[in-house]
């Protein structure tokens, strides 16, 4: 039984739609796949045809130490049993795994011995295979470099998901708790009670506006026990309203843990950077008109659009990731404008302008990333690119530097030793803003 026959059983169990390709010839690149198997169900690796699978790389990057490779019998079963089967394109059976060397192919092919045409995949960013795939590991390794070197690893991938963007009817709709704080920040007469009555409807936010009220970041004598004295006493009514407004929206995401942009490291920079630009508001010459409440969402919310890319496209989140982690020393928005045709800026802005915010967040967003950059509302953003410097310096940070611009000090009126400071002061409330991380992240 060949393995041609079972993998196009397996695609049209899972109603995956395939094309023949151009018949052989030495200009085209082809890849071999292979179906294994384990308690967890079956896993289709694909990989450059030249290449070797490797199957302990294959297990480490899955974690499933029992895959193995299946028999000439098991593929004649397997034969037998999906023709008899409907197609079901919701199995959670099945998961499709690419080697990172196929990143630079225009077209997945698969060449089966015998065979005279190819059988061509739909693009990788298809949703058919999107939903159940991973991209970009090194699952194979090339005959002439041995195991885990890749000849054309040196490429970018091109998964372009603006396409796919444009068939998204709805980004994600904003969470009920903060279409409350809205209704409340639209009212010129609501107060703190009504403020304090929503905060309790969720116990995790209230914890963390507790968490915030009693660090040293207010120097507040005494600890904080209510909320009415979280925002009567300390943190007052527009911070708490920005605060929770922006704890509220992220419950609508789901990163994944772990990576250069797992939930972990984003939560930590999104937290770090909202208190250290709430700090550095608060230094500012009042014509600037730098709200200190406002500061801390801009802080909170400037890189949300990693989290409408992650909850949207799980599987080139997984790759974008992964390509990070192998180019450090490449700036964020080039590898997100090379491997997925649009960066989280553009993301971000597009849900923001969807739910209405404030004009503000939506510039910080846009402009985040240019340091350059002259315009509305052009203090929230050198403050957003000011504090990004300072926490790339404690890797903390997607900046592409951490030299602190001495430009954008002179700009808002800050003295060279001013940022240092309040990231010093920031940095010794750690452990108050790591709880609160670790509430985020749960």
């Amino acid at each position: 039984m060949s393995s041609h026959k079972v993998f196009r059983t397996v695609l049209d169990y899972l109603a995956i739609k395939t094309q023949l390709g151009d018949r052989l010839t030495a200009d085209n690149n082809y890849a071999e796949a292979v179906l294994l198997k384990d308690d967890q169900g079956f896993v289709v690796a694909i990989f450059p045809a030249p290449h070797k699978l490797e199957l302990s790389a294959l297990r480490t990057v899955l974690h499933r130490d029992e895959l193995h490779f299946l028999s000439h019998g098991d593929l004649d079963a397997l034969q037998q049993y999906f023709q008899q089967q409907p197609p079901n394109p919701a199995s959670k059976g099945f998961k499709f795994i690419f080697a990172e060397a196929l990143a630079e192919y225009e077209n997945i092919m698969i060449l089966f011995d015998g065979q005279t045409q190819p059988l061509q995949l739909p693009p990788l960013n298809s949703s058919a295979l999107s939903s159940r795939s991973l991209f970009g590991t090194s699952i194979s390794s090339s005959p002439s470099n041995g195991p885990g070197s890749d000849e054309q690893t040196g490429g970018m991938p091109k998964l372009d998901i603006r396409e796919q963007l444009k068939n998204i009817q709805n980004l994600p709709v904003m969470p009920d708790m903060a279409l409350r704080i809205m209704e409340l920040k639209s009212n010129p007469d609501a107060n703190i009670d009504q403020l304090v009555g929503v905060v309790s409807m969720d116990v995790s936010i209230s914890a963390q506006v507790m968490r915030y009220a009693n660090s040293a970041l207010f120097g507040q004598r005494g600890k904080v026990k209510t909320l009415n004295d979280a925002v009567f006493r300390v943190l007052g009514y527009e911070n708490v309203l920005h605060m929770v407004l922006g704890a509220a929206m992220a419950k609508a995401f789901k990163l994944p843990k772990n990576g250069p942009l797992g939930a972990d490291t984003y939560w930590q920079n999104a937290t770090y950077s909202a208190s250290l630009v709430q700090k550095l508001s608060r230094e500012l010459d009042k014509s600037l008109g730098v709200k200190p409440g406002l500061a801390y969402l801009c802080g909170l919310l400037h890189n949300i659009g990693y989290l409408v890319l992650g909850s949207l496209f799980p599987s080139e989140y997984f790759w974008f990731n992964k390509v990070l982690s192998a180019k450090k020393d490449t700036p964020v928005i080039e590898i997100e404008q090379r491997l997925l045709g649009i960066t989280h800026v553009e993301l971000g802005k597009q849900l923001m302008q969807l739910w209405h915010m404030p004009e503000e967040i939506i510039s910080v967003i846009a402009y985040h990333h240019q340091t350059d950059y002259e315009g509305e509302h052009d203090s929230y953003v050198r403050l957003l690119i000011l504090a990004d410097q300072l926490l790339k310096g404690h890797n903390m940070s997607d900046a592409d530097t951490d030299e602190v611009s001495e430009v954008l000090c002179s700009q808002l009126g800050l003295s060279n030793e001013q940022p240092y400071e309040a990231m010093d002061e920031v940095l010794q409330c750690g452990q108050e803003l790591d709880a609160i991380i670790k509430n985020m992240t749960a």
